[in-house]
């Protein structure tokens, strides 16, 4: 009979500590199973790390924009990466950017050298009478710029950088 009292702490210390865990794993906030916390991937997630510039964003590739003139505050815009298309009198080039009518490629310089062909882009913004609000959303964009020489075995640079 002894033994049988010993034991019985023992075991409702046990049936306490069991019933601790399961309600912490439930709990508010937790994230687990059951829980209502926010689950990995969601936006309320914070950002740890930046895009990688070669990387398609979800959804497939870039956003193919023109140039659209009549933009203001027009300021150069670094590039991630060209890609030479077939003929060589063409390249794609792609950049990350933000959304419209805060960012919008107004138009495209290229410089000819012996060695390179520096592409320019410039972005500005929408001219409105009112104010408009943009979220901060990093988008993937290319454009097409058409070259009047031949490309050869020039390379290809940022006229930002």
């Amino acid at each position: 009979m002894r033994a049988a009292k010993r034991i019985r702490p023992f075991v409702i210390a046990v049936f306490v500590v069991v019933a601790l865990v399961v309600t912490a794993c439930g709990s508010e906030g937790g994230g687990g199973v059951g829980g209502s916390g926010p689950s990995p991937g969601t936006p309320d997630d914070t950002v740890s790390s930046t895009p990688d510039p070669n990387a398609s964003p979800t959804g497939g590739g870039a956003q193919l924009v023109e140039p659209q003139p009549g933009q203001v505050d027009l300021r150069a815009i670094p590039w991630t990466r060209a890609k030479v298309l077939d003929d060589g009198m063409a390249v794609k080039v792609f950049w990350w950017s933000g959304v419209e009518p805060c960012n919008v490629l107004d138009h495209v310089t290229v410089e000819y050298s012996d060695q390179a062909v520096a592409i320019t882009l410039f972005e500005g913004h929408t001219e409105t009478d009112e104010d408009v609000a943009c979220i901060e959303l990093a988008l993937k964009k290319a454009t097409i710029v058409e070259l009047d020489e031949l490309l050869g075995t020039r390379k290809v640079v940022d006229g930002a950088s």
